[in-house]
């Protein structure tokens, strides 16, 4: 027995040296380093073993919003109502979003009293002759103060028998009010030639096209320009904000306006005053709701005129106090007592 067994380890130990010696696994140069995956000289791959890959979390984590969506949802939160066909909160918040530096005006200021002045005159647009009505007072109130035109303006309603109810401003009751009545009433005979213009293109006896409320409504932005700047006395500028306080269209741009003008100069951090083609160009992240962005630069031109900050620029006095009375108008006295 004992020869048996010293017979088979010796056959053992013949046929392990008779083998060749095994060559060990060495670690790509790439996992070099890779402490995590070598061990014993062998990589988890080289077992064909699939990498596993992290699992996802069941719910992913909300994205917190930054601090100035925040200060612009708590400047929105109270916002009520539509400008024209838009919802006033929803275009705040899309304005920020396209624009911080508006974004950050928004937040500060909210809701802006022209805004609620133009949703307030929007509820009288059941009123008949009320487009007359608007574009009238505007011609009495060119190159006037604000003042002087109320006055004005007050004696015309007395002289056509409007003094106590303003709907009995009619375009008959310009045709027929006498001329030297509507002169004494302070009116140059320019202005009273451009009234009576304009009451003659809204009365069909006097015109092959008549405007009116209802034909304005339905005409685009395009067509209401070209309807109005071909009256005597009516301007880009003033159809730009007939268009914005009367009609309530929300993607007005008055690029001719020098409080607009000026609000970009300031917000925007401008040395000199932005020509047209400029506030265009700033003005394209503003689409579609630039009536609402223009009234925003309207409030940073305010905000630096009380700061002390409105020098400089091109020193348009002439157009500056005009645009300043005729907003005046245009938003009606509401505006000055909201604010």
């Amino acid at each position: 027995m004992r020869r048996t067994l010293a017979g088979v380890v010796k056959t053992c130990v013949r046929a392990s040296l008779s083998l060749p010696s095994p060559t060990p696994i060495r670690a790509s140069a790439t996992s070099r380093g890779d402490h995590s995956k070598k061990r014993h000289g062998v990589f988890l791959g080289s077992l064909g073993m699939p990498k596993r890959k992290p699992l996802a979390p069941a719910t992913p984590s909300p994205v917190k919003p930054g601090p100035r969506t925040v200060r612009v949802e708590a400047a929105v939160a109270a916002v009520d109502g539509t400008f024209g066909d838009v919802v006033v909160a929803d275009a705040l918040r899309e304005l920020s979003t396209r624009d911080p530096k508006l974004g950050e005006l928004i937040a500060r200021c909210g809701e802006l009293p022209r805004i609620f002045a133009c949703q307030e005159a929007r509820r009288a647009k059941h009123e008949p002759n009320r487009a007359f009505r608007s574009l009238a007072r505007a011609i009495v109130f060119q190159q006037l103060n604000g003042t002087a035109a109320a006055t004005i303006f007050g004696r015309v309603l007395r002289c056509v028998g409007a003094e106590d109810d303003v709907l009995a401003l009619t375009p008959d009751a310009i045709i027929d009010a006498d001329e030297a009545a509507m002169r004494a009433c302070g009116l140059s005979q320019r202005k009273h030639e451009y009234l009576v213009a304009l009451a003659r293109a809204f009365h069909p006896a006097h015109s092959d096209f008549p405007l009116s409320d209802e034909s304005l409504e339905a005409m685009d932005d395009t067509a209401v320009m070209s309807a109005l700047v071909a009256l005597r006395g009516v301007g880009p500028w003033s159809v730009h904000m007939f268009q914005m306080f009367y009609l309530n269209r929300p993607d007005v741009l008055p690029t001719k306006d020098f409080g607009v003008r000026k609000g970009v100069m300031r917000l925007y951090g401008l040395r000199d005053m932005p020509s047209e083609a400029k506030v265009e160009e700033i003005a394209e992240r503003w689409r579609p709701h630039r009536t609402l962005a223009s009234m925003y630069m309207w409030q940073a031109a305010d905000e630096g005129k009380s700061s002390g900050q409105m020098q400089g620029g091109d020193g348009g006095k002439g157009e500056k106090g005009k645009a300043k009375k005729e907003e005046d108008h245009w938003a009606g006295t509401k505006k000055a007592k909201k604010r």
